[in-house]
């Protein structure tokens, strides 16, 4: 890539002949003849040099020098004047330009003088493109910022945390709380960027097939592997893995896992070379990682490499501010999908999703706003419409939330919505029988008596999604 310069002069015959002069010589050339004009290309693109005239229009060089100084600390810049007396240069160079080159030019000496420059200055555009992503990462389409201030000091540590090239991060947080999302904004803000970004969830495979993913295999290597297959290991080069649910892993995959870590190097299963990756690791996980080495169910060596910047995501309950973007969100995203025209909520839905605590977090509310704009019309959503809990035509009888009332006490007047009252108990079961297991779906299913097939069939008929990516 040809070296980027930023040629300042408010003379046209002088920025002609540079921009001639120096394209010829191998450099992309840019130009401005105001000062506010330099200042405005700076704040677009971050050249690798700026070829500055001490005496603007609309500006003292010196006046733009000390503003680029303040914004870009280590910009090279060359100041170019027709005044070349001594003490003008040494204000110059106070001010903190690379070099003085007087007018008329000798274009040799302002050839070298680009080159030495360049060399002194050689990291200073990636530093500032990275600073500037990581300053706008934010700004992502489609995402929704959070207005909470445990969100806030979260968001600053991804700035500083997205400028590291290889530091591990652990994500921690209730599922549902939007730790893919911080994962790709992570990798989105940081040098990785233009690599691949993949993510694995370690609970949704057995362990041969989750270590065949993550290492590859060698023809031949088992019953099936008719051909060699590369693993997320060797495609994430130069970019990141995201390990979500890595408290699902097992102990045999976790030895290997470290290794990697460690070293960098892992071998394909079947395989007797060793090789090489440069990839950074995010995990993310609901579980208490450290109940879980405490049990002896994850090794405490990993625990402590994975998380050298842990990061705990607040549930949606403890930023309720955060629900009306949130809703508002969901709201144009399905308008869009489902080809509807609703413009926002009345102050039952307001109310509703304001008093729920949102058990399963973002992903139950998108769930809601689904389900709700999928199956209603009009202009504005209500409570009944969400479908909330408390709302409708049951919210009286909140005691036949609890089965043991539903079992001995009379039925009302009005009479029930037994579905609607099976659909609860249903939900507030598998929540129960979830978090008595720690996230667990094995055991959790055993508990209430089901297989894993109809527990994981009421998780998604329900909206709890328990098994999908956080």
């Amino acid at each position: 890539m040809k070296p980027q310069l930023l040629v300042v002069d408010d003379q046209p015959q002088i920025l002609q002949f540079l921009r001639s002069a120096l394209g010829d010589a191998g450099y992309q050339v840019e130009t401005a003849s105001t000062g506010a004009e330099a200042l405005e290309h700076l704040s677009e693109c971050i050249p690798d040099l700026v070829l500055l005239d001490l005496m603007l229009q609309d500006a003292n060089g010196l006046e733009i020098m000390a503003g680029i100084q303040s914004e870009f600390p280590r910009m090279c810049v060359i100041m170019m004047t027709a005044y070349g007396d001594v003490e003008t240069a040494v204000k110059a160079v106070r001010a903190g330009a690379f070099d003085f080159i007087p007018k008329p030019f000798n274009l040799d000496q302002l050839l070298q003088a680009i080159k030495r420059g360049l060399h002194a200055s050689r990291d200073a555009r990636e530093l500032y493109s990275q600073r500037r992503k990581g300053q706008s990462f934010l700004q992502t389409p489609g995402m929704v910022i959070s207005t909470a201030p445990a969100m806030q000091e979260i968001y600053e540590t991804v700035r500083k945390v997205a400028a590291g090239d290889t530091t591990t991060v652990l994500l921690e947080g209730e599922s549902g709380v939007g730790k893919d999302v911080l994962a790709g904004l992570i990798h989105a803000a940081s040098p990785r960027s233009s690599g691949a970004y993949l993510e694995i969830n370690c609970a949704a495979l057995p362990e041969k097939l989750l270590e065949s993913e993550l290492f590859g295999h060698e023809k031949g290597a088992f019953t099936g592997a008719d051909q060699l297959k590369p693993g997320l290991l060797e495609m994430a080069h130069k970019g990141t893995l995201f390990l979500d649910e890595i408290g699902e892993m097992s102990l045999t995959l976790q030895v290997k896992l470290l290794r990697v870590l460690e070293k960098q190097t892992f071998r394909r299963v079947g395989g007797l070379k060793d090789i090489s990756v440069d990839v950074r690791f995010i995990s993310a996980t609901n579980r208490n990682l450290a109940n879980l080495v405490a049990d002896g169910r994850f090794r405490e060596d990993l625990y402590y490499r994975l998380k050298v910047i842990p990061l705990v995501i607040p549930p949606l309950r403890e930023r309720p501010e955060d629900i009306p973007a949130l809703a508002d969100h969901f709201l144009r995203l399905y308008n869009l999908q489902f080809q509807k025209r609703f413009t926002g909520f009345d102050e039952t839905a307001l109310s509703a999703m304001a008093a729920y605590s949102w058990p399963g977090n973002i992903r139950e509310l998108r769930n809601v706003l689904e389900r709700a704009v999928l199956l209603n019309e009009g202009n504005v959503l209500t409570a009944v419409e969400l479908n909330m809990p408390g709302s409708g035509p049951t919210a009286p009888h909140l005691m036949w939330d609890d089965l043991a009332s539903a079992l001995t006490a009379d039925l009302p007047d009005d009479g029930i919505e037994l579905e609607d009252l099976i659909e609860r108990i249903e939900v507030r079961c598998i929540r129960r029988a979830l978090d008595q297991t720690g996230g667990n779906q094995s055991r959790a299913a055993r508990l209430l008596g089901l297989n894993r097939d109809k527990f994981r069939y009421r998780i998604k008929q329900y909206g709890l999604n328990k098994d999908r990516p956080s």
